[in-house]
């Protein structure tokens, strides 16, 4: 027994060299590849293949997945791999539909624990908000950490359901003063919150700590909340910069913990440097909600303590429990609002009365200029329902084609309260409680006598990316503006953007050295109007409307022939040039194609020619330079292409067959040529079987 002991022993010695040889091997062989990964210079692009949440196997090794050779790449394993590889990487996705995270045509990764921390610069790029949402469930969770000091890009993503407790950047998190952006992207239901401690928690979508740079591009912030601390939807840190373009900002709030102090900046609170441009900022809170005995929170819609532009922007009914509804602009800060609407906020008093409330609109305590814009239907406890300039401060407002009335506030002040300089071509509809608004060009109307500005009754989508409040036939601001600015920047455009241009018209009985151009942030008259057209056989031309901007996109429902060929009228109110055309595909569309093939200029129409536009894509139609003579400035059209759309709402749905059944065998009209998808001039089962076989088929 012991003999065959002894041999057993001697027998599986070389065993055990071998096996910790080959260990070794593969250790050194991991070890290589991770060397060679952190060393090598070219980017590396990661596909995550995966709705899955697990780790990568060999962080470094250069290859994402969760077993060596399973080839299961997961969005959190892709991370891991990036931040191991030296130099900014790229990340992908490309996940089968029998993928168990797939359901209706979007992907769902549900989050089990934070995603690792985002140490490298990194492109993060996602098929589109629609598609792929990143949830965090139930989990005390932030998206994304920032800690590069490199730059890391977010797109087409959608994040839910995140929260982190006594910290700050419920959903996103710059934090090592690096540079952030985030384009194309949805953050819903997230917050930072505060255990009732006396740490306050702040930036509840976005968080930018001083030194950092945020881009944000054409992207939604719903529900994103700072939950015992400032900046509901986002905070700037002293000395960070931040530029918001295009988005929306909505339904969120910035809260007291009851320890801390009031939350401030129901959407946005700025110390450092920030820009807010064709924006919209609705539906927000700054208050007390826990007690505590503090006073209340200011700037319903935005807290400034830096330095901030907002141009050609929308904030409405926002609310603040002390100060500044739509906006409180702090001691020593810098605003400047440009061609924007400040419409239906309001700063309420704390319950129990234990403060005062003014400033519906704006409050203000520093330095304030605001530019052809419309402050109206604000409302204030106490006193100032359009701008309250606070006289116990170093606040100093000046105003220049600015509409401030139709606002409420009790006493003596409805419009404005304290003192302010005025450029003149103002118009206030009750100018009591204020003194500086006497230019010669001003408009002016008392609480005996108010001057009615002739606003249309609410805001409305008139055009552009942002609401505004139209100006009504025969309101006096029509004509009596300037298009410059406090600045000295030329405006050619109103609020809405390129396509609403400001009509400079001297001839007129203008105001004094005004140009003719109205007062506020919307210009009345002509302008510029968008169709496809196509022919219905005998039935003659009929025309979609295309809005130039807004939320709703035209939808050409109709067949494009082989060549998938589009016709494109847009006519302005006055002769013009361009100088060129282009079309710019759907990037959210995998495979999506469109090209011009010819265009002309005819006076004041263009026409421009589309050939091979696949379906179900939104393209943009740009015409650069295009000039009246007086104005330049580029014309963007979008247009939804969707077969079978027939009910114009973006998908194609047992709705659009049932809505092409019902109108068989009627004569194509204004009224019914949508339902002739295929351009016969006559509606029949051939455009039901074409409807129906596109059903399932949506916008991106």
């Amino acid at each position: 027994m012991i003999m065959k002991t002894t041999n057993a022993r001697h027998l599986f010695r070389p065993l055990i060299g071998v096996a910790l040889v080959c260990a070794a091997a593969v250790a050194l062989c991991a070890a290589t590849r991770a060397d060679a990964a952190q060393q090598a210079p070219f980017p590396e692009i990661f596909v995550v293949n995966s709705t899955g949440d697990g780790d990568d196997a060999f962080p470094g090794d250069g290859q994402c997945e969760t077993v060596v050779g399973n080839g299961v790449c997961t969005l959190r394993a892709a991370i891991e791999e990036a931040n191991a590889h030296a130099g900014g990487d790229g990340i992908s996705f490309s996940i089968p539909t029998s993928d168990p995270g797939y359901s209706n045509g979007m992907w769902t990764i549900n989050l089990s624990r934070a995603l690792p921390d985002i140490s490298d610069s990194v492109n993060i790029n996602g098929p589109g908000a629609n598609m792929l949402t990143l949830n965090g469930g139930s989990h005390l969770l932030r998206f994304f950490n920032v800690t590069t000091s490199g730059t890391v890009n977010l797109s087409g993503l959608a994040l839910v359901n995140g929260e982190v407790l006594d910290d700050n950047g419920g959903g996103i998190q710059n934090y090592n003063a690096g540079t952030l952006n985030v384009t194309n992207c949805s953050l819903g239901a997230i917050l930072a919150l505060s255990d009732n401690t006396a740490v306050a928690t702040s930036g509840g979508g976005i968080y930018n700590r001083a030194g950092g740079t945020v881009n944000v591009i054409n992207t939604e912030l719903a529900a994103t909340s700072a939950d015992g601390g400032n900046g509901g939807c986002i905070y700037n840190g002293g000395t960070g910069t931040i530029h918001v373009t295009d988005s929306t900002l909505s339904d969120s709030y910035a809260s007291a913990n009851g320890v801390t102090g009031a939350g401030n900046g129901g959407a946005v609170y700025n110390a450092g440097t920030m820009t807010i441009t064709n924006t919209t900022i609705y539906l927000f809170d700054a208050d007390l909600t826990n007690g505590g005995g503090n006073p209340g929170g200011n700037g319903g819609g935005i807290y400034n303590g830096g330095t901030m532009t907002v141009t050609g922007s929308t904030i409405y009914q926002a609310r603040a429990v002390t100060n500044g509804g739509g906006i409180y602009n702090a001691d020593f800060a810098s605003l400047n609002i440009i061609n924007s609407t400040i419409y239906g906020n309001d700063a309420a008093a704390f319950p129990a009365g234990r403060n005062l409330a003014s400033g519906g609109g704006i409050y203000n305590r520093g330095a304030l200029n605001v530019s052809n814009s419309t402050i109206s239907g604000n409302s204030a406890d106490t006193a100032g329902g359009g701008i309250y300039n606070d006289s116990q401060a170093t606040g100093n407002v000046t105003v220049k084609s600015t509409i401030i009335a139709k606002n409420i506030g009790t006493g003596s002040d409805p419009d404005v309260a304290g003192s302010f300089t005025s450029q003149g071509f103002n118009l206030v509809g009750k100018n009591d409680g204020s003194t500086g608004l006497n230019a010669t060009t001003d408009l002016t109307g008392t609480i005996a006598s108010p001057l009615d500005p002739k606003l249309a009754a609410s805001l409305q989508n008139n055009g552009g990316l942002t609401g505004t409040v139209a100006l009504l036939s025969g309101s006096p601001a029509i004509d009596k503006g300037t298009s410059t600015t406090i600045t000295g920047l030329h405006l050619t455009a109103d609020q809405r953007g390129v396509g609403y241009s400001r009509t400079i018209n001297k001839s007129n009985p203008n105001a004094t050295g005004g140009d003719g151009t109205d007062i506020g942030a919307f210009e009345s008259g002509a302008h510029i109007k968008a169709v496809s057209r196509k022919t219905h056989g005998t039935a003659g031309m009929f025309d979609i409307t295309l809005p130039l901007t807004g939320t709703k996109v035209g939808v050409e429902c109709r067949k494009g022939g082989s060549s998938h060929v589009f016709t494109v009228i847009i006519t302005f109110p006055t002769a013009v040039t361009v100088e060129s055309v282009s079309v710019t595909p759907d990037s959210k569309a995998p495979g999506a194609t469109a090209s011009v093939s010819s265009s002309s200029v005819s006076g004041h129409l263009v026409t421009v020619y589309l050939t091979g536009v696949s379906n179900a894509q939104r393209i943009v139609i740009t015409l650069s330079g295009v000039s009246d003579g007086t104005n330049t400035g580029d014309v963007s059209v979008p247009m939804g292409v969707l077969l079978g759309d027939t009910n114009n709402n973006g998908s194609v749905t047992s709705n659009d067959v049932t809505l092409t059944q019902s109108k068989v065998g009627q004569v194509v009209s204004k009224t019914t040529f949508r339902e002739d998808v295929t351009l016969d001039g006559l509606i029949n089962s051939t455009d039901v079987q074409q409807v129906q076989s596109k059903v399932g088929s949506k916008l991106p």
